[in-house]
């Protein structure tokens, strides 16, 4: 049965906030109540085992009395809330920013006579006014590629597949990748009996905290160091915060990054007939780069000087609660590497107001360009195919290294096609602009 048989509204209350916030006062006709709680029963009556009688044909007493009126209630609501809230904004014709909050919902599943009410809350998008979009103006810087970067990119290359080799002879240096077992000593006194393990790392990049790096520079296989260190004090075990300590680290493995030569036995291994082959296919990849970073600078002006010409406000509302979110997701990072923001911003050498005034300053331009090139999307009719969402995964899939059914579980199809006709909107503005191409060559 389609939605708009099952769906009657008796009446939407709109009342219209500041910073685009919306209040929705919706109510259900008795009718559409009658119709889903009807439904929800038959539909559990196929479902539930009762004996004496066949899948779908057990009356609705029984249901009920086996189920629980409360469990059909539920259903009930959870088919007709976001049916109503869907049937509301197309009556009231407005365009949601975000998930709607959705409270006060009050109904009597099995009293024919009562409608269900709710009250939903949602940012609406703003009025948009577009500038001329076509004629835009924007240069694309022309590129190349040298020797020296092919060079650059083949010992990247050859990096990439070092194997590794026991050291003999010398003692670490910086590049070598090391393991160990550490004891700690607070106070002369070791927390634990079992030492840490410190699995392979490389020295001179390890990103510890307390630092190690230094201290071991040449130190030996089966050697034990010992130095003094000090915990910051915003370090997340809270037991160890700003107290000194000592370290007592022994070597367990030594091993140096051996290159593999740039010989034809290695452009077999990738699949290329000799040396000359690996460098060509490298200057091909440097220069499809840059091509490609410089055709995403172009489109990133036009999409800034279609912002620019366009008016709105911004829903301030919604920049502070992703602005929050990018905080919080950061610091839950930096939790997981062993670190925390302020150590991070440490190294930026700005304070809390000043970095969260940036992610702020970040996300309001994000989402300006979204909301610009939505309404470019609208406005010009342009759609998303099947083909085109289905794409979309694979790409995202493909940038992930994950597989496309487990992107599909965490990306939403309307996420999804957000994506797609915001890309296809900017397409649309390359494909009126006037490009030109800059007389600055790309630095390198």
């Amino acid at each position: 049965m389609s939605n708009e048989a099952t769906i009657q509204l008796n009446n939407v209350q709109v009342e219209r906030g500041e910073d685009g916030l919306v209040t929705l006062q919706i109510e259900v006709a008795p009718e559409a109540v009658r119709l889903a709680r009807e439904r929800v029963i038959k539909d559990y009556s196929k479902r539930i085992r009762v004996a004496g009688f066949r899948p779908g044909k057990v009356p609705a007493n029984i249901v009920r009395r086996n189920v629980g009126d409360e469990s059909i209630a539920q259903s009930v609501s959870d088919e007709l809330v976001p049916l109503a809230y869907q049937a509301a904004l197309e009556q009231s014709e407005l365009r949601p920013l975000d998930r709607a909050e959705v409270d006060q919902l009050t109904f009597d599943a099995f009293d024919g006579e009562k409608p269900l009410n709710f009250t939903a809350r949602v940012t609406v998008r703003p009025e948009i006014t577009l500038g001329e979009l076509k004629g835009l103006q924007a240069e694309i810087v022309p590129v190349n590629v040298t020797d020296e970067d092919v060079e650059r990119g083949l010992e990247e290359l050859r990096a990439q597949r070092a194997t590794l080799k026991d050291i003999e002879g010398r003692g670490a240096q910086n590049g070598d990748v090391l393991s160990g077992e550490l004891h700690v000593f607070i106070d002369g006194n070791e927390p634990t009996e079992e030492p840490s393990r410190l699995r392979g790392f490389i020295l001179g990049e390890s990103g510890f905290i307390p630092a190690i790096d230094e201290p071991l520079l040449g130190v030996n296989l089966d050697e034990e160091r010992r130095f003094a260190v000090q915990y910051p004090d915003d370090f997340k075990d809270a037991d160890l915060a700003g107290k000194a300590a000592e370290f007592a680290i022994k070597i367990t493995a030594l091993k140096e990054r051996v290159l593999p030569e740039l010989d034809d036995e290695f452009a077999a291994q990738l699949q290329l007939e000799n040396v000359a082959a690996v460098r060509e296919r490298m200057q091909e990849a440097i220069l499809e780069g840059r091509e490609r970073e410089s055709t995403e600078a172009m489109r990133a002006k036009l999409v800034e000087a279609a912002v620019a010409s366009a008016q709105f406000e911004t829903p301030q509302s919604m920049v502070h609660a992703r602005a929050h979110r990018r905080l919080e997701n950061l610091e839950r990072e930096l939790e997981q590497r062993g670190a925390t923001l302020d150590q991070y911003l440490a190294g930026t050498e700005k304070t809390r107001e000043e970095f969260s005034d940036e992610v702020h300053a970040e996300v309001e331009k994000e989402l300006r360009q979204e909301l610009v090139l939505d309404e470019i999307a609208r406005r010009e009719e342009i759609v998303a195919s099947q083909q085109e969402l289905e794409n979309h995964y694979y790409q995202v899939a493909a940038a992930m290294n994950q597989p496309v059914e487990k992107i599909a579980e965490t990306l939403d199809i309307e996420t999804a096609r957000a994506s797609v006709l915001q890309r296809k909107a900017v397409d649309f503005l390359v494909e009126h602009a006037k490009i030109v191409e800059s007389e600055t060559e790309a630095a390198e």
